[in-house]
C-alpha cells in the first residue's frame, strides 16, 4: 500500500514538473484576451493600438526578423577628423523606424531560397560561413534587395544606420560601451565558431549597443540603401558608377573601419565573403520596397 502511494506521489510530482516545463518553454495563451494582449512582453503589433516605443520588438512574419523600434531624434553625422568622405560633421534629424536586432542569418536566407528564389550566395557550401546562425555573406545588393522585396522590408538608409549605431550617445564605436575590444565585437579575427577564428560569429555573440542592436560593429559589413556619394557641402569623392555604401566593419578588417561614422564603398554587383546586411522597416502597415540607387 505504501509502495502504491509512493508511486502515485512520484507520478504527481512528475506530472507537475512536466507541466511546469511545458509552460516555461511555451508562451501561455490566456482565454478572453486578444492576440495583442497575449503577445510576449516587449513585442509590438499594430493590434496594440498605440505607437511603438523604445524597446519594442516587431517580428516580421515572412522571414522571422526581429526588428527594434529606434525612436527618432537628432545627432551629429560624420566626422571632421576622419577621411574626406566622412566630412563635414553635420546635424541630422531622423524619424523613428524599425531596424533589425541582428544581421540576417543563413537560416533566414534559406527560407528565402525555399520560396523559389535562385539567389544562392557565394560560400553557401563553405563550413566556415554557412552555419545557420551566422550572418549570410557574399550577397550582392541585387540579391539583398530581392530578399527585402520578398520579406516586405528594406535596407536602412545611411543616416538611419549611423544614428542607430551611435546608440543615442554619439558613440565612437557602435558597441555596448562605445569602445572597441575583442570582447565587444568581431573584428580582425576575434569571432567565429571558435575563439579567434578568422570568420563570422553567430549573430548575438557580443553585447548589444545601447539601442539593443547586435553586431552592428564588426562581424559582417552591412549593405546600405545609399549609393556612395559625398555628404552635402563635403569635399568631392570618387564615387563611381555602381558603388554602394557599406557600414560597420567586419570580421577580417581592423578596428579602424569599425567606427560609427566610417563609410566604405564596394561594387554593388559583386560578392564578398565579408558582405552581409541588416533589414529595416518604416511601418508594418506599409509593405515596403527597397529604394533605388
Amino acid at each position: 500500500m505504501k509502495r502504491h502511494a509512493m508511486m502515485l506521489g512520484l507520478l504527481a510530482v512528475g506530472l507537475c514538473g512536466a507541466t511546469f516545463w511545458l509552460l516555461s518553454c511555451t508562451q501561455a495563451v490566456l482565454p478572453g484576451l486578444t492576440a495583442a494582449e497575449n503577445a510576449p512582453k516587449g513585442t509590438w503589433t499594430p493590434a496594440l493600438g498605440r505607437p511603438p516605443k523604445a524597446g519594442d520588438e516587431y517580428v516580421n512574419p515572412t522571414d522571422g526578423s526581429v526588428l527594434l523600434w529606434i525612436p527618432g531624434g537628432e545627432f551629429l553625422m560624420g566626422s571632421n577628423d576622419g577621411p574626406e568622405d566622412e566630412r563635414p560633421e553635420h546635424k541630422v534629424a531622423v524619424g523613428g523606424f524599425w531596424l533589425g536586432k541582428y544581421e540576417v542569418t543563413n537560416r533566414q536566407y534559406a527560407r528565402f531560397l525555399k520560396s523559389g528564389r535562385e539567389r544562392t550566395p557565394g560560400y553557401w557550401d563553405e563550413e566556415d560561413f554557412n552555419q545557420p546562425d551566422q550572418p549570410v555573406v557574399s550577397v550582392t545588393t541585387y540579391e539583398v534587395e530581392d530578399y527585402c522585396r520578398w520579406a516586405g522590408l528594406r535596407l536602412p538608409t545611411e543616416t538611419e544606420w549611423e544614428y542607430a549605431a551611435a546608440g543615442g550617445k554619439q558613440l565612437k564605436y557602435p558597441t555596448a560601451t562605445g569602445d572597441i575590444s575583442h570582447d565587444l565585437a568581431n573584428y580582425m579575427g576575434s569571432g567565429g565558431r571558435d575563439k579567434w577564428a578568422d570568420t563570422t560569429s553567430p549573430v548575438g555573440s557580443f553585447p548589444p549597443n545601447p539601442f539593443g542592436l547586435y553586431d552592428i560593429c564588426g562581424n559582417a559589413w552591412e549593405w546600405i540603401s545609399n549609393s556612395y556619394e559625398p555628404y552635402p557641402g563635403g569635399p568631392s569623392i570618387s564615387s563611381g558608377y555602381g558603388l554602394r555604401v557599406m557600414r560597420g566593419g567586419c570580421w577580417h578588417f581592423s578596428d579602424k573601419v569599425c567606427t560609427t561614422h566610417c563609410r566604405h564603398r564596394f561594387a554593388s554587383h559583386l560578392r564578398y565573403d565579408f558582405a552581409g546586411f541588416r533589414v529595416a522597416l518604416t511601418s508594418p502597415d506599409a509593405r515596403e520596397k527597397p529604394p533605388n540607387d
